[in-house]
């Protein structure tokens, strides 16, 4: 994927020209004091997960942890990065791999928690209605570890060769949020439609599906 940075003329919005009514300070502030506690309660949870056997080896425990996880991405890289934006009013460092790994962050970890919970409240009729199909471990690994194992490597497979290897051109504003935030592979008319449908649409929809008919079965 090849890179070009914008240039900075009239016509290019600046961070200024873009920005809500709430002063930068404030939005520091608030997302730092939400940020951190956000951190430490996530990686207190994996712990707790982690070093209990009895919760690690509870498949109902496992989307739980790659959730955890996938957003440990977000609290870690994506919410640092925008407030290294505010404190520098721009990207900083300005280069593409910063643009990259930032986009990467906020848009495939984020559609890829999304994914993750539509699998989520699937797999809870399993475990709650249909628990003789993960009651042997040859059950277990054919409902349960086998479609996680598939989402997970179709969400990092996906998104790096999205970002880092699809043969497109970006355009990076180093004076807006995510560095104006639209990747390149989103324009292609194939590969846009298909992230569109298959890794934001169709999650939102099914999980939305799947908790509405779930509570409608207890």
């Amino acid at each position: 994927m090849s890179d070009n940075q914008s240039s900075n003329s009239t016509d290019s919005l600046s961070f200024a020209n873009t920005e809500i009514s709430m002063s930068r300070t404030a939005r520091f502030w608030i997302l730092l004091l939400f940020d951190v506690p956000s951190i430490i309660c996530t990686l207190v949870v994996l712990f707790c997960v982690f070093v209990d056997q009895k919760l690690r080896l509870s498949v109902k425990n496992h989307a739980l942890v790659i959730l955890l996880i996938l957003g440990l991405g977000t609290q870690l890289v994506d919410v640092p990065f925008y407030l290294n934006f505010i404190v520098h009013s721009g990207v900083f460092p300005p280069n593409p791999s910063t643009c990259i790994l930032w986009c990467f962050m906020d848009i495939g970890m984020y559609n890829g928690g999304a994914i993750i919970l539509a699998w989520t409240a699937f797999e809870r009729h399993i475990i709650i209605f249909h628990s003789r199909w993960i009651s042997t471990r040859k059950g277990r690994i054919i409902a349960h570890y086998l479609p996680l194992l598939f989402l997970i490597l179709y969400i990092f497979i996906f998104y790096i060769y999205a970002f880092y290897f699809f043969p497109c051109e970006n355009t990076y504003d180093y004076t807006l949020p995510f560095c104006n935030g639209s990747p390149c592979y989103a324009n292609d008319p194939i590969m846009g439609m298909f992230d569109w449908i298959v890794n934001i649409t169709m999650p939102t929809l099914l999980e939305a599906f799947f908790s509405f008919s779930f509570m409608f079965r207890v």
